[in-house]
């Protein structure tokens, strides 16, 4: 504990040192003059421009000294590792933004310094023999517990004091389900490279297991980047090509439609088996925010959900549909472009996040169409197939959405 204490002095001291050119006089010394009182409203005014000040001035201090200090971990480690340019400066910024709201947020600066030069032995490492994603990935937890470290560092941003899991007598009723064998599809929206992590945060101390036996349907993005691809490691994973990337590059076109063939082929194999959770985003990427700043829920791909609506009535076993609003994107932050480069730019920051689980959707009540007169049997003729998968789309996407926009308002986001 001393160890702990003196080293937040000895960096207390050093941000203090670097912010000292920041701070100076605006006017010369004056005599003090009689003045009356402020009226408390623009004292209040006052003191938050001087608090915000004054937190500028201590977070650009705190990333000089951080910076600094990760900037030697990656000089040590290029000697020893051979690592991409790009990645050195994704490196660079990434873990110094990581270490900066850790000492903002008076965690402990030694426990996540471990975690940290931890994950960065496993980038490197990854980096010099990159894993290869099966379709199905099973988490793996030994002999190196990839699991445990994606919490770990997730835990640092996450205030869980102020975080919400709302619905979660669905998660009892869910955790039933698959003890019964049944299987449970979380139709959910996407808005962290985090979010499974996050997703575990906030429910291995509520439900032990649950979130740790979710299968998360995952792009090809985190089972390729070099950052990414520890944090997948740790993770149960169905790993498929999006429609976005399939086409790019062509020549490859045909070994990922080969690849996302046998996925769809395992998945129906585990929901035959039966008694599992899967984690989808229907909407096939992460939110982004309008042009007003406000993150709203991504249109649903109807044909997505439509897809795991088949594969549940062929696996002869019954599956449970339920809506998932995630509140995670101030944690780790999306680009605001969609579809760039793999290797994107990290920013994270210490903030609450929240899940909502909705009630169970009943598909049923959205009957299949026709594809000729009476097939399949019992079809709802006066609907087109396209029209019944759009009605349904919307429906869990606007539950989605409206379970989503009560959290960001509990949370006093736009």
């Amino acid at each position: 504990e001393r160890m702990v204490v003196d080293r937040r002095r000895c960096l207390v001291v050093a941000v203090l040192l670097a912010s000292a050119d920041a701070v100076r006089p605006a006017v010369a010394t004056r005599p003090p003059a009689v003045r009356t009182a402020a009226p408390v409203m623009i004292m209040d005014q006052l003191k938050k421009i001087a608090d915000d000040g004054a937190l500028a001035v201590k977070q650009a201090a705190a990333e000089k000294v951080v910076g600094e200090r990760v900037a030697a971990k990656l000089a040590a480690a290029q000697a020893k590792y051979d690592i991409p340019q790009k990645y050195t400066n994704l490196m660079q910024s990434f873990f110094t933004s990581y270490m900066t709201e850790i000492y903002l947020a008076d965690r402990d600066l030694d426990e996540y310094e471990q975690i940290l030069s931890t994950l960065m032995k496993k980038v490197l490492e990854t980096a010099q023999e990159p894993h290869t994603f099966q379709p199905f990935h099973e988490a793996i937890r030994a002999p190196f517990d990839y699991y445990k470290m994606g919490c770990d560092f997730a835990n640092g941003m996450v205030d869980a004091d102020r975080s919400l899991v709302l619905g979660a007598e669905q998660i009892e009723k869910m955790q039933q389900q698959i003890a019964a064998g049944d299987n449970v599809v979380l139709f959910a929206n996407h808005q962290s490279e985090a979010d499974p992590q996050i997703f575990s945060v906030l429910l291995d101390p509520k439900v032990p297991g649950f979130a740790e036996e979710t299968i998360f349907v995952a792009g090809d993005r985190v089972t390729t980047d070099l950052l990414a691809m520890p944090f997948s490691m740790g993770r149960n994973l169905l790993c498929i090509f999006s429609k976005k990337h399939v086409d790019n590059p062509p020549e490859l076109k045909s070994t990922k439609q080969r690849h996302n063939r046998m996925v769809m082929k395992t998945m129906q194999q585990l929901m035959t088996d039966g008694g599992k959770c899967i984690w989808v985003a229907p909407s096939g990427g992460r939110d982004r925010p309008s042009d007003d700043g406000k993150y709203e829920v991504a249109p649903f791909d109807s044909k997505s959900i439509e897809m795991f609506r088949l594969m549940s009535a062929k696996a002869d076993r019954p599956t449970h549909f339920y809506p998932l609003s995630m509140f995670t994107y101030p944690i780790c932050p999306p680009p605001t472009t969609v579809g760039g480069e793999i290797g994107e730019q990290r920013t994270v920051k210490y903030y609450p996040a929240a899940l909502h689980f909705g009630e169970e959707v009943d598909v049923s009540r959205f009957s299949e169409g026709c594809v000729t007169d009476n097939f399949p049997a019992g079809c709802d003729a006066s609907s087109s197939r396209d029209e019944l998968r759009e009605a349904l789309a919307k429906h869990v996407h606007s539950i989605v959405s409206s379970n989503y926009q009560d959290l960001a308002a509990k949370l006093d986001m736009p």
